[in-house]
């Protein structure tokens, strides 16, 4: 499957649906300033659900959880709605398109620079990401993140693997 087959699928799907990615990132945020790993590759396999609402979802783990459904989601700091399950850069016209999942697993993720494993190596440069505030009621937090389409490698969804060229 080519990108342009892979956008057609996913902005065609009119419902919330499981999905499992292979991702491999080159820019992959670490900090640069004395980082002698900063041309790392990272990858990792996100599982979860898209086409979803994250308010809704929110709210859905909340009921779950017998706490008052009263959450309302602010806008996404830099992403808006671009096509059906897409996403873009709202500051920026790019091209890049983003595909907002919930995620429901996710293996850790390995760093690798010129074929060797810097896993351990890396974790000094990696900035660190505090819980959402928005979700302290929650005991579960609702994950969600918007990898970039130009990351996926592998897709796994409606009932067959592809690998994206």
């Amino acid at each position: 499957m080519n990108r342009a087959e892979l956008v057609a699928t996913l902005t065609g799907i009119q419902t919330a649906l499981p999905i499992s990615m292979d991702l491999v990132y080159a820019n992959n945020g670490m900090c640069k300033t004395g980082n002698p790993y900063i041309n790392a590759i990272k990858s990792n396999t996100l599982s979860g659900m898209i086409g979803m609402d994250y308010e809704n979802g929110v709210n859905n783990q909340l009921s779950r959880e017998g706490k008052e459904m009263v959450f309302n989601a602010k806008p996404h700091p830099w992403m808006c709605h671009a096509e059906n399950n897409l996403g873009k850069n709202r500051n920026k016209e790019d091209g890049k398109r983003y595909i907002p999942i919930k995620i429901q697993s996710a293996t850790s993720s390995v760093y690798t620079l010129d074929g060797v494993d810097v896993t351990d190596k890396v974790q000094a440069f990696l900035p660190k990401k505090p819980a959402p505030k928005t979700q302290d009621d929650l005991e579960k937090k609702v994950i969600w993140r918007t990898p970039d389409l130009d990351s996926i490698k592998t897709i796994r969804m409606l009932g067959r693997e592809s690998i994206i060229d």
